[in-house]
């Protein structure tokens, strides 16, 4: 039985944000392979369109990044950028700062660098933007899609994805999408501890997603990838091929939790460096990994 991944939420909040941007029609939400991320996205969107004073976007750092640049430059609108408890600790002072230097009026409603914030749309001066993506590659990637230059110090993979659907937007792509290679990682996780085989639908080489790798991470635990017309299949092939795994997840945090647990799972000792921004996601996936 071939397993149906979810949609990237990663290319399609990317998408909801240039559709609302350039007033095409939103991609319809309702389908069940919509990550949750993604339906929240698209009724934000609505929600800002309608008119809507104040917003929760409950635990998800996408969307309070990507909204605060677009919420930025809707001139005349006034809107307040709220979450839940946890989004109260999940930095955006960069993104802000750098949207400031662009005439951005957005104010702190608590503690500086947090959310909520309080957003009064205006009409940004395009000059270049320097922003640091130590903290988040969003503050740069919410930068680029709403047409502002940025310098950034970092070549991260979502990065180039950012790039890749400007591109492909700008070339007349108005929709389209990517099943999810970041949730593939729990499949792959699954046959490196118990075996056997699956196969993948949607995934492709070619796919524009940097959690891609990991395909190459799960070798080292004796997963071979085959590419097919459509998709992949995944077979345990061989046992580990080593008890000591080195791993960057500077560019792939999401991969971090199933390929820790395998390493758990497998006797195998995993030096994890790149790690730092996974105590700010939407918990403290380092911390809740490990208390398994």
């Amino acid at each position: 039985m071939p397993v149906q991944l979810p949609l990237s939420k990663s290319i399609a909040n990317r998408l909801l944000v240039l559709q609302a941007l350039h007033n095409v029609p939103l991609t319809d939400v309702s389908g069940s392979d919509i990550p949750d991320d993604v339906k929240l996205m698209h009724d934000a969107l609505i929600a800002i369109e309608n008119g809507a004073q104040r917003l929760d976007l409950q635990n998800c750092g996408t969307a309070m990044r990507f909204l605060t640049a677009y919420c930025a430059q809707r001139d005349g609108q006034t809107i307040v950028l709220d979450g839940c408890e946890r989004m109260h600790h999940r930095p955006i002072g960069p993104l802000v700062e750098a949207l400031r230097t662009c005439g951005a009026q957005i104010e702190f409603l608590g503690e500086g660098g947090f959310p909520p914030l309080r957003i009064t749309g205006k009409k940004l001066v395009g000059r270049q933007v320097l922003v640091s993506s130590q903290l988040s590659t969003q503050f740069v990637s919410a930068l680029m899609l709403i047409g502002l230059p940025v310098i950034t110090d970092c070549a991260s993979p979502y990065i180039f994805m950012t790039k890749r659907v400007c591109e492909r937007w700008q070339a007349g792509e108005h929709d389209f999408a990517e099943r999810d290679w970041s949730a593939a990682a729990f499949w792959y996780e699954y046959v490196a501890l118990h075996g056997g085989e699956l196969f993948l639908e949607g995934l492709h080489k070619t796919d524009i997603q940097g959690d891609k790798v990991v395909a190459d991470i799960f070798r080292n635990f004796g997963v071979e990838t085959s590419y097919e017309e459509n998709g992949i299949r995944i077979a345990k092939e061989y046992p580990p091929s080593t008890v000591h795994c080195q791993l960057s997840f500077a560019d792939c945090p999401d991969l971090y939790p199933a390929v820790a647990v395998t390493c758990q799972q497998s006797g195998i000792v995993l030096d994890a460096t790149g790690t730092e921004t996974l105590r700010l996601k939407e918990s403290d996936r380092i911390q809740t990994v490990h208390e398994r």
